[in-house]
This record gives C-alpha cells, sequence and structure tokens, in this order.
C-alpha cells in the first residue's frame, strides 16, 4: 500500500514540494511580523503537555495576557488582603489572638463566591505575623465537588526562593509610595464617647497585584491556572508600612475555549484574555477558520470552512499539504 501512494504522489512532487515550501516561508513571515512566535510556542506546549509530564517538569506559558474581564475576580482577593491589613493594624502587627480557622473560612468564602471560574484560594503571611509559626498559607480548593481546607506551608515552602513569582513579585517591590487613606473614627464605651482618632491606613488596589504566567498545576490539580496576588500591609512603630503577606486567587483555565480564528471573525466569541491565541489557526487560505467552542484549553478548537460550505477540522491540514496545489486549484475552480 506504501508503494502504492507513492506512484500517485510522483506526478505531483514537485508541485507539493513548492506548495509546502511557500506555506512554511508565508506562515513564518506571517507569525513574526504578527508577533505570534511566543503564542504559537505556547499552543505548542498546551498540546504536549500531560499529566505524565508532572514527575519531571511543570509547563508554564510564555505570554502577555489581557485579565480586563476579570477584574470582578480579583475584587475578592484585594477585600481579603485589606481586611487582613486592618487586623493587622488593631493587632500591633500580629494575628495571634484569631484562630487558624477564621483564615481558612476567608479562603473558602473566596471559592463559593468566585466559582466556578476560581479554583483555589488563599492566604500566605510573612513570619512576624504569627509567632507559632515559621510559615502559615491557608488554602480553600475545589476537589470532586468539596471544598477541602489546607495549609499548604506543610508541604511546600513559599519563602525559601524567588520561584513562587505570586509571593516574591510582591514581597520583593518598593512599597514607599502604597496608597493611604486618613481613616476618622468616632465610638463610644457604653453611654460615654471616646475621643475621636484619626488613622492612616495603607490598602492594596487592583494594580498592586500581580497576575503570574499561566502554568499547569501538575502532581495538585493537573489543569491549567492562572494565580492573581495581592498583598497584604502592616506597619512597624515608627508607622511606616511594612509587608505582611499575600491573598491570593487561582484561577480555573480548563473550561475557558481558545479561539484561534481572525479577530475579523466569530465575533460573539471574542475574549479579550485569549485574544493573544487569534489568528493562529492553521486553515488553508481558500477557507474560512470556524470557531468550535466548548472545547476547553487546547488547541485545534476549530473548523476550516470551504466555499461550498463543507468542512475540516483543524486537523485537515494534513490533507491541504498531502494534495498541494491540487486541492488549491480544485477550490478555485468550484
Amino acid at each position: 500500500m506504501r508503494k502504492s501512494i507513492q506512484l500517485m504522489m510522483n506526478p505531483c512532487r514537485v508541485s507539493v514540494f513548492t506548495f509546502i515550501c511557500y506555506v512554511l516561508m508565508h506562515g513564518t513571515i506571517l507569525f513574526v511580523r504578527g508577533g505570534k512566535l511566543e503564542t504559537i510556542t505556547a499552543l505548542n506546549v498546551i498540546e504536549n503537555t500531560h499529566t505524565d509530564m508532572c514527575a519531571y517538569s511543570a509547563a508554564n506559558l510564555d505570554l502577555t495576557l489581557d485579565f480586563t474581564l476579570w477584574n470582578g475576580y480579583v475584587n475578592l482577593a484585594i477585600y481579603n488582603s485589606n481586611y487582613m491589613t486592618t487586623l493587622i493594624y488593631q493587632n500591633k502587627g500580629t494575628l495571634e489572638s484569631y484562630p487558624d480557622l477564621t483564615f481558612f473560612n476567608l479562603a473558602r468564602n473566596v471559592v463559593i463566591s468566585g466559582s466556578p471560574k476560581v479554583f483555589s484560594s488563599g492566604l500566605a503571611f510573612e513570619p512576624s505575623v504569627f509567632s507559632r509559626y515559621k510559615e502559615f498559607a491557608p488554602y480553600a480548593y475545589y476537589k470532586n465537588g468539596v471544598i477541602c481546607l489546607f495549609d499548604f506551608s506543610l508541604a511546600y515552602e513559599y519563602q525559601t526562593s524567588v520561584e513562587p513569582e505570586w509571593y516574591y513579585n510582591l514581597k520583593s517591590r518598593n512599597w514607599d509610595n502604597a496608597s493611604s487613606i486618613l481613616s476618622e473614627r468616632h465610638q463610644r464605651n457604653g453611654s460615654i464617647d471616646i475621643q475621636d482618632e484619626n488613622t492612616v491606613m495603607y490598602f492594596a488596589q487592583k494594580e498592586d497585584g500581580h497576575w503570574s504566567q499561566p502554568y499547569f498545576d501538575c502532581g495538585f490539580s493537573n489543569i491549567w491556572l492562572v494565580t492573581f496576588s495581592v498583598p497584604i500591609f502592616g506597619q512597624d512603630a515608627t508607622g511606616q508600612l511594612v509587608f505582611k503577606g499575600v491573598a491570593f486567587i487561582d484561577m480555573n483555565l480548563n473550561d475557558t475555549d481558545i479561539n484561534q480564528c481572525d479577530l475579523d471573525e466569530d465575533e460573539e466569541y471574542v475574549d479579550i484574555f485569549l485574544n493573544v491565541f487569534r489568528g493562529t489557526h492553521t486553515c488553508h487560505p481558500d477557507t474560512k477558520c470556524q470557531f468550535r467552542p466548548g472545547l476547553g484549553f487546547r488547541t485545534g478548537g476549530y473548523n476550516c470552512l470551504q466555499v461550498n460550505g463543507s468542512l475540516f477540522n483543524s486537523e485537515g491540514k494534513l490533507l491541504l499539504i498531502l494534495f498541494g496545489i491540487g486541492f488549491q486549484i480544485f477550490w478555485t475552480a468550484w
């Protein structure tokens, strides 16, 4: 059978070779001109990442993404960070008087509020916040429809290196210009008014946060995630700001579709976050890319629509290369 295929291909060998060279050259020029080389690399990583890879490596995507559509979710982490900042101020720099469950509940509430897009949430503190813990990171995550609570510092030392970018990126920043506001407090003790107290409170905003690159969470959830973290502040004896930890959320990418069709097609499916993948389809120039939603965070979620309305899926590109110029002439004549 292999010989018969070779005999059939011999008459158009030159045409096929010419066509393949044209496609490769044209595609390379297109991707370089459109800044798509990093995106193509990322798509290859996504396509070739499997759970059996976790034994020796973890996959990360080197991409610049637009997270505008997720502003509502990041507010959940920002609320927790500012709430922690307030508690730390009120308790003179520590949280010793609060039971551990208080912080696990805060993480769990974020997962409940952000479900199903938010996979997990947590807090991670500096050693100075709890004298009884060197590291403390209350964490909540979904597993088989159940929200699990876990101190992930028991399995992961997040303060020992620069590797956890969601923590080190914020800890290493200069926060001299952090946002602050004057707070006026007027209270009473029973029927007696207490003297007014004015305090300067520091707080975190969305711009203070850090988005990680998308990564495959090997060995734990085995799904694609992206993490948003935001700082928790405290004050020293002179009132100067001190970094006390982070609040964070992990966003689930597995249910997010990758649309590789051109931006001027399927506009109803435009997702700002994943626009970086638009225009990376491999459909023949004489066909139209048609997005196939619902496949999740994977490549090849499209069909190649011919002029006569028939379809090739994303794997159909092999047929186009195989028959080369013959197909091009056929489509033109049709």
